[in-house]
């Protein structure tokens, strides 16, 4: 035997590129679905808890025994204030977990840096949070619509009640950290930062429409589902463009903030606000539109060679193997699947007809 013979591992992509791309979807669906996971066995162990605490009070204190009257009387019971800190607590431990885990899972396949020093001009900035915060406008006009066909709500009225404001500041003041701030951080770690990143090897154009449907889907419920799609489209557009998720963080809590906003003068005016949110949101449409129009103007469709993240440690796929690396690759992806099914199950229970 030849012992000065020097062998060596061949790279990853030299196994198969799409085996290693599909490998990187894969992966990044099943940090999604990681997340739904620990997120929900943090919120479900507590509320367990907490409920089994009210129904014994009310069993005990009132006599009830009959399991729908005991079921209505617990969630009119239940403290709004304790629902959304522990969502928050969820999203603040569930997401940056799914990221890390999606990380650690890819590393060896394909490296990217999401937290790069943003490559965009501030006037282009601006424009990217007005195309965000005007398509929330369309977005309500188009949910409008849907209920006024449909007479459905995308959540049950407990939970709508429960993430509306009150006249509870505190609980006021929490509900808008947890969406303004750890929501949004958290899922752009989470949609930008991985799957985005995770969808980039072979196309950007692929991963920013591929990351916006999960990003859509995410959201849980149909009528946001469509709403969170086409906030992910310009999203991912500008996280490829700035080279960064920082604009995209930006971007997503104007949006949230936006919705905050809305929320509030609903919570004040009732339903007299109904007029001028149509009124709100037509106006927004057209801000949608003018910087949808200036900010592809300014900066082009997407250079699969120039834009995206700085890559560390890249995917080499040939260019006979990328037209069945991108939706080929991702619809044959288990983790896909188990995700729009996971979450389309979980859109169902919250649907709800609006009474």
């Amino acid at each position: 035997m030849d012992t000065n013979t020097n062998y060596t591992t061949p790279p990853a992509y030299a196994i198969s590129p799409r085996h290693q791309v599909k490998k990187c979807y894969n992966r990044a669906c099943m940090a999604m679905l990681f997340q739904f996971l620990i997120a929900n066995i943090i919120v479900m162990i507590p509320l367990t808890i907490y409920q089994g605490m009210i129904m014994s009070q009310l069993m005990l204190e009132e006599g009830i025994t009959d399991p729908v009257v005991l079921s209505v009387r617990t969630t009119e019971l239940m403290n709004p204030m304790f629902m959304i800190l522990l969502n928050a607590i969820a999203f603040l431990i569930a997401n940056p977990v799914a990221y890390l885990i999606g990380n650690t899972m890819t590393k060896k396949y394909y490296k990217a840096k999401p937290f790069s020093k943003i490559q965009l001009p501030a006037a282009d900035c601006v424009i990217a949070v007005l195309a965000v915060v005007g398509l929330q406008g369309f977005s309500l006009l188009v949910q409008y619509a849907i209920m006024s066909v449909t007479k459905m709500s995308g959540v049950n009225e407990s939970t709508a009640a429960m993430f509306a404001f009150s006249d509870d500041i505190t609980k006021n003041i929490i509900m808008v950290i947890y969406f303004v701030f750890i929501a949004a951080i958290t899922e752009e770690l989470l949609c930008r930062g991985l799957v985005l990143k995770l969808f980039s090897p072979v196309s950007k154009k692929f991963a920013v429409v591929a990351s916006a449907v999960l990003f859509g889907v995410m959201h849980g419920n149909f009528n946001q589902m469509f709403n969170g799609f086409l906030l992910g489209l310009v999203i991912g557009y500008v996280a490829v463009k700035s080279k960064s998720i920082w604009i995209p963080i930006i971007c997503h809590m104007a949006a949230n903030t936006n919705a905050m906003v809305l929320s509030y003068f609903e919570y004040k005016i009732g339903e007299d606000f109904f007029t001028t949110e149509l009124i709100y949101g037509a106006v927004l449409t057209v801000i949608a539109i003018v910087a949808i129009v200036l900010l592809l103007k300014r900066n082009g469709k997407i250079d699969e060679e120039k834009d995206g993240f700085p890559v560390e440690q890249a995917l080499e796929v040939p260019e006979e193997e990328k037209p069945k690396c991108k939706w080929k690759a991702l619809l044959s992806t288990p983790c896909f699947w188990i995700f729009i099914v996971v979450y389309a199950f979980n859109a169902l229970l919250m649907l709800t007809p609006l009474v």
